[in-house]
C-alpha cells in the first residue's frame, strides 16, 4: 500500500469522527425603543403628564450610562434608538454615538431606528442613501451595535415616505447581499419586498395581545419575512400630544393598572413564539409608554418586567393572562349587523373597529389592512363609516380607507 493511499484512508477515517459544529440558536433577546432628544428644558413641556424620576439632559453620557444600567438590570439587552443619521451632527447622531460607547463599556447593545418622520432629515433619496451607508459601513461595525444571528439590525420609522420600488433601489445600492436585517414599521407587508420584517410601534389598541402578536408574526412570515418583534407596552395615553398635533383616531387611554397591563402585554408577546421582543418604550413620555423610573410610577415597570423577562429567557411557561383588560368587551359593545347598502369600505391601514362614530367609543376589535367590509351608513358629516365586520356592526374612521361608491349616497345611521 502506497504512502499516499495510507494517508488518504487515514483522512477518511478521521473525518468520520470529527464533530461538526452546530450553530447555536439565537438566544432570546429583549429590546426597548429609545429616544435620544431629551434636553434639560424638555421636561417643562405642558403636554407631559409624567417625567423621569431624575430629569436629565442626554448630552451627558453618564445619563445614558445610568439608563443602560437600569435597563440591563431588568433583563433588557438593547436600546433601539430613533435616529436621523449623521447629517449636521444633529442631536440624535450625538446621542447615538454616545449610546454605543456607553453600551460597549457595559456589555449592552444598541441599534438605529432610522427615522423618516422629520421634514429636515432623510427627506431625499440621496439623504437616505447617505444615512444607510453610514449605518451599515460605520456604526454597525461598532462592538456594541446590535446583531441578530450575526447580522446588524436596522429598524425604520415612517418608511412609507418612500415607495417599495425606492426601497428596493436603496437596498440594491447599500446592502445588495442582505448582510443586515431591515425592519419596517407598520402593517403593510408589501414592504417585505425590500425589508426583512416588520414591527408594530403601537399595539395598545389590541383587545387580545396574544392574538395580535401571533397573527402579525404569521403575517410577516407568510409574506416572506424572516424577522418580527412583538410589541409590549406598560400602558398608553397620547391624549395631550394628540390634541396638540391634531392626530386622527388616537388610541384610547390604556391605564397601567399597577403593572397588570404590562404583564398582560408581555405575556401576549411572549406567547407568539418570537425569540426577540420589543418594549415600546424606554422613554416616550408624550405617549406615556415609558418604562424608565418616573415621578408618577417609580420603578413599577422595571420591577414588573424583571421576573417576566427572566422567566421567558429561561424557557419557563408563559402566563395565561393575555387579554387587554382596558379594551372594550366585544360581548358588551358589539351590535347586530346592520342592513348593507351595497357599498364596501377598503382599509388602507390596520384600523380600530369602534362601537360608535368617535375616538372615545369602545374598541370592538381591529380590522386588518386591505380588508373590504360591508357599508351600512355614515355619521352626519361622513367622517365615520358604519360597517359590518365579523358578524357585528360598528364604526371606522373614514380617513382610514376608501369607499367603493359615493359617500353622499349613504344613509346617516349615527
Amino acid at each position: 500500500m502506497s504512502r499516499f493511499y495510507r494517508m488518504f484512508l487515514m483522512a477518511i477515517f478521521a473525518a468520520l469522527f470529527v464533530t461538526i459544529p452546530v450553530s447555536a440558536a439565537q438566544p432570546r433577546q429583549v429590546y426597548a425603543f429609545y429616544f435620544g432628544w431629551w434636553l434639560g428644558d424638555s421636561w417643562g413641556d405642558a403636554a407631559l403628564s409624567d417625567r423621569p424620576a431624575n430629569p436629565y439632559d442626554q448630552r451627558d453620557g453618564s445619563v445614558i450610562g445610568a439608563q443602560i444600567d437600569q435597563a440591563k438590570g431588568a433583563g433588557i439587552d438593547a436600546f433601539i434608538m430613533s435616529y436621523y443619521g449623521p447629517a449636521g451632527d444633529n442631536l440624535t447622531s450625538q446621542t447615538f454615538n454616545s449610546l454605543l460607547d456607553q453600551a460597549s463599556a457595559r456589555g449592552f447593545s444598541a441599534a438605529a431606528a432610522v427615522d423618516l418622520g422629520s421634514p429636515n432629515y432623510n427627506n431625499s433619496a440621496e439623504a437616505i442613501t447617505q444615512t444607510l451607508t453610514y449605518v451599515i459601513n460605520d456604526r454597525a461595525n461598532h462592538p456594541a451595535y446590535l446583531r441578530y444571528n450575526g447580522k446588524p439590525v436596522i429598524y425604520f420609522w415612517n418608511q412609507g415616505r418612500f415607495s417599495l420600488a425606492d426601497w428596493q433601489y436603496f437596498r440594491s445600492l447599500v446592502d445588495p447581499g442582505y448582510t443586515s436585517i431591515w425592519v419596517a414599521e407598520g402593517t403593510d407587508t408589501t414592504y417585505i419586498g425590500a425589508f426583512d420584517g416588520l414591527y408594530l410601534f403601537n399595539v395598545a389598541w389590541s383587545s387580545n395581545f396574544a392574538s395580535t402578536a401571533a397573527g402579525w408574526r404569521q403575517n410577516v412570515l407568510g409574506a416572506g419575512g424572516t424577522f418580527f418583534t412583538p410589541t409590549v407596552h406598560p400602558g398608553w395615553d397620547e391624549n395631550a400630544i394628540a390634541a396638540r398635533e391634531s392626530r386622527n383616531n388616537p388610541t384610547d387611554v390604556q391605564a397601567r393598572l399597577d403593572g397588570e397591563f404590562l404583564t398582560n402585554s408581555w405575556n401576549g408577546a411572549a406567547s407568539s413564539g418570537a425569540d426577540a421582543i420589543l418594549i415600546v418604550s424606554w422613554n416616550e413620555y408624550y405617549e406615556n409608554s415609558h418604562i424608565e423610573p418616573s415621578q408618577n410610577f417609580g420603578t413599577q415597570a422595571l420591577d414588573t418586567l424583571r421576573p417576566l423577562i427572566a422567566g421567558w429567557k429561561s424557557g419557563a411557561a408563559v402566563g395565561a393572562t393575555v387579554s387587554n383588560t382596558n379594551a372594550a368587551s366585544p360581548a358588551v359593545e358589539a351590535a347586530a349587523p346592520g342592513t348593507p347598502t351595497g357599498q364596501t369600505f377598503t382599509l388602507n391601514f390596520l384600523a380600530n373597529f369602534r362601537s360608535g362614530p368617535s375616538t372615545g367609543a369602545g374598541i370592538i376589535s381591529e380590522i386588518p389592512y386591505l380588508a373590504a367590509v360591508e357599508v351600512v351608513g355614515k355619521n352626519a358629516d361622513g367622517s365615520w363609516i358604519h360597517v359590518n365586520y365579523n358578524g357585528v356592526s360598528g364604526w371606522v374612521a373614514g380617513q382610514l380607507g376608501y369607499l367603493s361608491g359615493d359617500v353622499n349616497a349613504l344613509p346617516v345611521t349615527g
